[in-house]
């Protein structure tokens, strides 16, 4: 999958609430609901409550972030 196709299907969804799943080494996990708030040409930004991160798309592809809305 290409990064710009993920982007592409992400744009209609901005400002939309995401549930994010990260997937960390030695089967850890961290969850988090946000809202989809900025999408650039490398990354995506999703602001929590009280904090802003931000992913890439190819942690999408690699299912090291996953990203699904609520």
């Amino acid at each position: 999958m290409n990064p710009n196709v993920i982007r592409e299907n992400l744009i209609p969804k901005k400002g939309n609430r995401v549930k994010i799943k990260i997937n960390g080494m030695r089967n850890k996990t961290d969850e988090f609901i946000g809202v989809l708030e900025e999408l650039y040409p490398e990354i995506f930004t999703v602001r929590a409550s009280d904090y802003l991160r931000s992913f890439s798309y190819s942690e999408i592809i690699n299912k090291e972030v996953e990203l699904s809305f609520i």
